[in-house]
């Protein structure tokens, strides 16, 4: 399987131990990895222009970053996992501007899913999506992470999709098995 992990700076600096134990879990399961470490500093902020929708559909009119890029393989993975610290219940700033700016692969029209209304899928298939958020949190703030990262993969409706929190590597060993357990069901 092919997995794209996007991850903030403060998981990817020195030897975190966090990154580290999701690479190996998922280079022992024979799975083909590619990392990509995001820093907000080098993605331009998302101007709201839906100029991805309606000018250039399918590719963000900024460029001179590597958004669409990224967007793109995005799309060409078969799962996507977010390692995110938990930033007030959210998205760390890195992982958010990337998120942001990824807009370009759902359609800007509505439609109703599950009794709720939904941007249309631009694309047949959309990636397995795995977020783990991190950080000394608590409760309220695992409980807002997990039903932020549930919300943003309705709609964007992926196979499979898995949101945890974490504490510190450990955690992420326990959490293991239903790591494996969505990714093996999306196969």
């Amino acid at each position: 399987m092919k997995i794209l992990v996007l991850s903030d700076r403060k998981s990817a600096e020195g030897n975190s131990s966090l990154l580290n134990t999701l690479l190996d879990l998922l280079m022992n399961a024979d799975h083909d990895t590619q990392t990509i470490t995001l820093n907000r500093g080098e993605i331009h902020p998302c101007i709201g222009c839906f100029g991805c929708w309606f000018k250039t559909p399918g590719q963000c009119v900024i460029t001179g970053d590597n958004a669409n890029d990224i967007a793109r393989q995005e799309i060409c993975s078969d799962a996507v996992i977010l390692l995110s610290e938990i930033t007030y219940g959210g998205f760390s700033a890195d992982i958010k501007a990337f998120l942001d700016r990824s807009i370009q692969n759902i359609l800007p029209y509505f439609e109703i899913y599950n009794n709720e209304m939904h941007h249309e899928t631009r694309y047949e298939h959309f990636p397995i999506w795995i977020s783990i958020g991190y950080g000394d949190i608590n409760d309220a703030q695992a409980s807002t992470f997990n039903r932020l990262a549930q919300r943003n993969a309705l709609n964007l409706r992926p196979r499979k999709h898995l949101s945890l929190t974490v504490r510190c590597a450990n955690d992420l060993k326990e959490a293991e098995q239903a790591i494996l357990q969505v990714l093996e069901a999306g196969e």
